[in-house]
Order: structure tokens, then sequence, then C-alpha cells
């Protein structure tokens, strides 16, 4: 590998997937800060530096999504996403995670260009070597 994300966010509420799936990030050794949000508007606040993250954030460069939590889903997290100011921000990809086998959730993804992957959870060595190479081919 060339050199390492910088960032990478884990939008999840399940502490398994997040535990689970920081370890194989780190044992990856892709990228220099793995920060977990456990919901999706602390993802939000993450992105946009509020609150505790007001001092100790980086705008991620690629964010793993799920779907179904509790309070503001996936889709709506989406949603309030397309009203930053991303012109500020820089580029940031997006992958869907899920557990949902509605094959309406992947055709929906389609329809938001941010989302450059919809993947199954759980996420794997595959997905995420894949994923870097497709769209971080610097980073290899």
């Amino acid at each position: 590998m060339k050199n390492k994300l910088h960032t990478i966010l884990l939008i999840e509420d399940n502490e398994l997937t997040n535990i689970f799936n920081e370890k194989l990030l780190i044992n990856l050794d892709v990228t220099e800060n793995i920060c977990i949000a456990n919901t999706a508007e602390k993802g939000l606040d993450f992105i946009c530096g509020i609150g505790r993250y007001k001092t100790n954030c980086s705008t991620p460069d690629l964010i793993f999504l799920d779907i179904n939590m509790p309070g503001m889903n996936g889709w709506e997290f989406l949603l309030e996403y397309r009203k930053l100011n991303v012109k500020k921000l820089k580029p940031i990809k997006l992958v869907m995670l899920t557990t949902s086998p509605n094959p309406d959730d992947e055709q929906k993804a389609k329809s938001f260009p941010e989302i450059i992957a919809f993947k199954r959870k759980p996420l794997t060595k595959e997905v995420i070597l894949e994923i870097i190479a497709d769209h971080f081919p610097d980073h290899l």
C-alpha cells in the first residue's frame, strides 16, 4: 500500500459490528484513523465538526453507513448529508452496509450518487480492498 487513507468513519448502531469492523480495518492497516458514530446524527456531527467532534475531527475519506438504525436511519442521514455545504468539504465516499434482504434497498442506493457501493454485512477484507482499489487507487 502506497499510503493510508486519513480517516474512515463507521456509522453503525451495533457495538459488536463496530468492534468487528474496527479490528478488521486495524488488521488491514488501510487508514490512519478509525472513528465511530453510533447514530446517524453523531455521524453528521462528526462530518461538520460539531459538539464533541469540534476539536477532534477530520473529514473522513470513506464512510461505512448502516441503513437500519434507530432514530435517523441511513437514508435519512443521506438526505441530511446532501443539505451540508459539501463544496467546503473534501469529497467523501460512502458505502452502504446492510443485513437487509430487500432488493429495493440496493435499487434505492443507486439513486444516491454519493454511494459508491452497496454491500451486505459483515464487512470483509475482500470488500475493503476492493473499495480501496476501485475508489482510492493511489492508496494501493
